[in-house]
């Protein structure tokens, strides 16, 4: 016998089958399912960034550092900026929002639904930065309010709440910004060994350029303005370029140390003038590459009154007197006749100018004959050209030393020492007293003077005693009335 299913009993079965697989589905999806939320949202990035309010900078200077927190992910507890402050830079104050707090070089804030913020530092550049590129680097840490995955439900709290550091999710950001600290320090000085200028006598100025930085600048340019009336006579080292009233140095860099510039001048006013006004400046680039910088440096020097001039007698005057006296003394006039007319002494010296000069060329001390003043003006000038044109040509030593020459109608004699040179205008009498005596002279100038005399550098009141003895010198020369 052949048993038939049951449709009935095929389709409780189907159905069972659907309900039970329905059911464990249900189960299974409930059972992963978070009790708080559907979905789990991701943690919110952090984004910050540091800049600088100037690229270059230089020792003193505050530069102010932002750092500026643009997006703070939301349900962040706290925020901590930390900056590392390298060395060469000093916090001088910071300007934070209210919501944080700082400590040293720490900040802690407490944003709640604020959701960016910005920190201002203000720093000092220190002097031992200088020529280095500083570097400032700080972490920005945003902690939320999760913890464990999980976020925190109200009214439970774990055992240890009160111990830990917050808990929760943690995300930093690193940012940095740099500075470059200028490396040059540069100062300019002007001044001049006169402090008076008197029409007629010479001038000697001088440059002092310093460097006192960690670093040379570069691509410099000094240059010295002369005032209305003074022309340049000597100049050391020697320029770039003479144009005028100007005088140029180009100098592909200024290293670390101290410069001198120096240089003579001639003063013949054309006009009356109470003060003359030099200048001297120097433009440069800083090693670092910073843009050209200049720096100027000013003497003003009041013109003497010139006293009114004296005329001079007569040369012949005393000649003459003298022959009188003779015819009118009988009882002596055979003698006088004797002495003075069939044997008499080479003339006296006369001494328009004599000038005592370092080997470089500058005037260290000058000496003008009362007859000739301020009526001739340009014997100086004309005296210091042909004193460095002597200089520049006896640099040869095959064609021996030179003595004297012939100018502009008067005779020019040189003596020579190792780190000094004795030059005089001549307009009469024998130079032999000149020659006997500016050796010795010299010799003792040298052995005086030692390195200070080897390394001269303008300034005068190194030369201990030279005042003095040169004083004596042209004295003795002088009065000196032949043999």
């Amino acid at each position: 016998m052949r048993t038939r299913r049951s449709p009935i009993s095929v389709c409780r079965s189907r159905w069972s089958f659907a309900t039970l697989a329905t059911l464990v589905l249900t189960v299974v999806a409930m059972g992963l399912t978070p009790v708080a939320s559907a979905t789990i949202p991701p943690f919110p990035s952090l984004s910050g960034s540091m800049t600088v309010d100037r690229s270059t900078a230089e020792p003193g200077e505050v530069v102010t550092f932002t750092i500026d927190v643009s997006q703070i992910p939301s349900g962040t507890k706290t925020l901590t900026v930390e900056d590392t402050v390298p060395a060469g830079l000093r916090i001088e104050s910071s300007v934070e929002p209210s919501a944080c707090s700082r400590t040293d070089a720490t900040w802690s804030c407490t944003p709640g639904t604020e959701t960016a913020l910005s920190i201002r530092i203000l720093m000092v550049v220190e002097d031992s930065a200088r020529g280095k590129e500083l570097v400032n680097k700080a972490v920005i840490d945003a902690r939320s309010q999760q913890r464990g995955g999980d976020w925190e439900d109200e009214g439970e709290h774990d055992s240890d709440d009160e111990n830990d550091d917050g808990g929760g999710e943690s995300s930093a950001v690193n940012v940095q910004a740099s500075v470059r600290i200028i490396a040059s320090d540069i100062s300019i000085r002007l001044g001049a060994t006169q402090s008076v200028a008197r029409p007629g006598e010479p001038l000697n100025y001088r440059i002092e350029l310093e460097n006192r930085g960690a670093g040379p600048a570069v691509d410099a340019t000094v240059v010295a303005r002369l005032p209305a009336g003074v022309i340049s006579d000597s100049v050391y080292p020697p320029p770039t370029t003479i144009a005028g009233d100007r005088l140029t140095w180009s100098l592909a860099e200024i290293p670390v140390g101290s410069y001198v510039y120096m240089f003579n001048a001639s003063f013949a006013p054309t006009a009356i003038v109470s003060h003359i006004l030099a200048s001297a400046a120097v433009s440069y680039v800083d090693s670092n590459g910073d843009t050209p910088q200049r720096l100027e440096a000013v003497l003003s020097l009041p013109v003497a009154a010139e006293p009114p001039s004296v005329p001079s007698a007569p040369e012949s005057a005393l000649p003459l007197g003298a022959i009188g006296m003779m015819f009118a003394a009988s009882a002596a006039g055979l003698l006088l006749v004797q002495r003075f007319v069939l044997s008499p002494r080479p003339a006296r010296l006369r001494i328009d100018q004599m000038f005592l000069l370092h080997r470089s060329g500058l005037l260290m001390k000058h000496f003008s004959g009362t007859h000739l003043g301020a009526r001739d003006p340009d014997i100086q000038g004309a005296m210091l050209t042909a004193v460095q044109n002597y200089l520049e040509n006896s640099v040869d030593a095959s064609a021996g030393p030179l003595r004297q020459i012939t100018f502009g109608g008067r005779d020019i004699i040189f003596a020579n020492g190792g780190n000094a040179i004795l030059a005089a205008v001549i307009r009469k009498g024998d130079p032999s007293v000149f020659f006997a005596r500016a050796p010795r002279f010299l010799a003792d100038l040298e052995a005086r003077g030692g390195d200070a005399l080897a390394n001269w550098d303008g300034v005068a009141e190194r030369l201990d005693g030279v005042d003095g003895a040169f004083r004596d010198f042209t004295k003795g020369l002088l009065a000196h009335r032949g043999t």
